[in-house]
């Protein structure tokens, strides 16, 4: 591995010039104990680093590579569909993701991290009996849609992932 190599990375203080051993740490650092139960290069870099724009090709490389070389936490699972970034391979299942922090600490006591209560792209059936495909979780809502008889019928529903409809889902097979 060759650790001089600079990386140049557009970041939103500008111009930032990395050796391949601090992109590494900073990698590692951001996926070590990380709650999600998946996680990609371009998360990383627009999460982690607030990159600017795509990442240039050989960093993209690199965190994808930093990723790799932890493979006692991370599992390169090959493609995967993400709402925000469409299909990316190689994507990564964590390991450690039932033992993974889920709560973050906030004024006034824990509060829940509510996109790691639910599995994005699983199914859950609510309290009335409606199973409901879950695309994207954020903090205030989950974009769900509808299926009936092994099809999506309907639009997009907007669940509050707070509500007492939500604490009442379970994920099905």
């Amino acid at each position: 591995m060759e650790l001089t190599k600079k990386y140049i990375l557009h970041l939103p203080e500008g111009l930032v010039t990395m050796t391949k051993e601090e992109l590494f740490a900073k990698v590692k650092e951001a996926v070590k104990d990380h709650p999600s139960e998946h996680i990609n290069a371009f998360r990383v870099w627009y999460e982690n680093f607030e990159g600017c724009g795509m990442p240039p090709t050989d960093v993209y490389e690199c965190i994808i590579e930093a990723i790799r070389s932890m493979p006692e936490d991370w599992q390169d699972i090959g493609p995967m569909r993400w709402e925000r970034y469409g299909v990316v391979n190689p994507s990564f299942l964590n390991l450690h993701y039932a033992e993974a922090q889920k709560r973050a600490d906030a004024p006034g006591g824990a509060v829940e991290m509510l996109q790691h209560q639910f599995h994005m792209g699983k199914h859950y059936q609510g309290p009335d009996g409606r199973v409901f495909w879950i695309p994207v979780i954020e903090d205030f809502d989950m974009r769900c849609f509808e299926r009936k008889d092994g099809k999506y019928v309907g639009t997009m529903v907007e669940i509050d992932p707070r509500s007492e409809y939500a604490r009442q889902m379970v994920e099905v097979k």
